[in-house]
């Protein structure tokens, strides 16, 4: 990982909203087309990865009926919590060491991957893949501009979409972008007498 949950702690203990989550409206429109790509007004279960200071898990919990939200950053997570978001809990957690059981129904990993190191990245895929629900959504956003990472957002979801295609080989992709990110959605088809 090119930064460590020591570094993005003292980046929220420093500037609160050091990416003017809350104030952006780059931020605001790219939350409300990320989350349009989801297929379904509700879900039951639903995960996302680094949740940061909570501002677009406020938006995944209004659709779904509980949301697990993890971040590496515990200032991060203290920003989250106090939000006071129905549905929601906000964990301290790094992915993979930390992946919570599923099955989810949602899997939100918003301009989170490319911060892991190729290593970490595959064992994340994997686990992606093995609690994703069948017809459920897998989400995944990230920025396409000048970063510090060694990985990209366009690689990083490729890796993922192309282990989530393997996994389940009937499904649906849906995509949007803007000028400085890229968003996919991962919708497997459900299997046949599972009700999903």
């Amino acid at each position: 990982m090119t930064r460590d949950a020591a570094s993005f702690d003292r980046l929220y203990r420093d500037a609160g909203d050091p990416w003017r989550y809350e104030t952006s409206a780059y931020e605001a429109d790219k939350y409300r087309r990320c989350l349009a790509l989801l297929p379904r007004a509700r879900y039951r279960r639903a995960l996302e990865i680094g949740c940061s200071i909570g501002v677009m898990s406020g938006m995944i919990a209004r659709r779904c009926d509980s949301l697990l939200a993890l971040d590496f950053a515990p200032t991060a997570v203290a920003r989250a919590r106090a939000r006071g978001i129905p549905g929601a809990r906000f964990e301290v957690g790094a992915i993979p060491r930390d992946w919570p059981g599923g099955p989810w129904d949602l899997i939100v990993l918003s301009e989170v991957l490319y911060y892991l190191s190729r290593d970490d990245l595959d064992e994340t895929v994997v686990r992606v893949a093995r609690s994703l629900a069948p017809g459920g959504a897998c989400l995944v956003a990230g920025y396409t501009g000048e970063t510090e990472t060694h990985l990209t957002a366009a690689g990083v979801e490729e890796i993922l979409l192309s282990a989530l295609a393997e996994a389940y080989p009937s499904h649906d992709v849906r995509r949007d972008a803007g000028p400085s990110w890229i968003a996919a959605a991962f919708l497997p088809y459900p299997v046949e007498g599972t009700g999903g």
